[in-house]
């Protein structure tokens, strides 16, 4: 496809610091294109529950947007700590297609590429002039772009259509009954699409989601834990807290006192 137009509808950039997060596991599914570099430390990471890749001290990942991303931080070695910087991005293509659903970009970016995309970052994180950070924005995307591969696959459109649908209304009540009526199938048939489409089933990608905005949110906002789990669509504070530590391994308490804003 010819890109005759690129829009960026949203922009975010942020990172964190910590000393007490070696082996902290992290499991996010984000409505946006994922750019994250470890400063100091590194990750592990995978996509979808496939396999495991390492970034290195000072190595990057990328993940597309609406894919489950299992995270694992590792203190660097010497120093004991942690600390990354990441842009969330959201780019529309020709006035219709997300980025990454058009081109698949490398997990981790190592080699003659990194240095580039350092550079790219260091401007990104120097100021916060609106009009410098889009046009440095661009300019790391067409960077990307490079190491692109077009998505010669056709997506589930149904599917695809759901996974919009509960980045919008993920804070509602939400059942299989609603998101299969929102893919058009039967609920049998939206069920086994949409696992073998993401590898897990519809409410376990929901839950996952729910809980990734709300790790955000307990890193970046003082709302309570209970204000935190009615306003992402759990509205039993227990549960909330039950699963958020069965997912993450700690309670979403430890969890903010391990995500220090930077």
């Amino acid at each position: 496809m010819e890109i005759t137009n690129a829009h960026i509808k949203m922009l975010k950039k942020g990172g964190f610091y910590s000393v007490c997060n070696e082996n902290l596991k992290h499991i996010k599914i984000l409505p946006y294109l994922s750019i994250v570099q470890s400063i100091e430390g590194s990750y592990d990471i995978s996509l979808d529950n496939g396999a495991v890749h390492q970034t290195g001290d000072g190595g990057f990942f990328i993940a597309p947007a609406n894919v489950q991303q299992t995270i694992v931080h590792h203190v660097n070695k010497e120093s004991g700590k942690m600390s990354c910087r990441w842009i969330f991005v959201d780019i529309e293509i020709n006035k219709a297609f997300p980025l990454d659903s058009l081109y698949q970009f490398p997990l981790i970016i190592d080699g003659e590429r990194k240095p580039e995309i350092n550079k790219w970052f260091n401007r990104l994180f120097e100021t916060n002039n609106v009009f410098r950070n889009y046009s440095d924005c661009y300019a790391l995307i067409d960077c990307l772009l490079q190491m692109a591969t077009p998505i010669s696959t056709e997506v589930n459109n149904s599917i695809q259509r759901t996974l919009e649908y509960i980045a919008e209304h993920y804070h509602e009540r939400l059942t299989i009954k609603d998101l299969s009526t929102i893919a058009n199938m039967s609920e049998s048939n939206f069920y086994a699409a949409f696992k073998k489409h993401k590898g897990i089933s519809p409410i376990a990608y929901l839950n996952n989601y729910r809980l990734s905005i709300a790790a955000n949110k307990l890193a970046e906002t003082n709302y309570t834990a209970s204000e935190i789990s009615y306003s992402v669509g759990i509205n039993d504070p227990l549960y909330f807290s039950k699963l958020f530590k069965k997912t993450y391994g700690i309670s979403p308490k430890k969890y903010r006192s391990m995500n220090t804003a930077i």
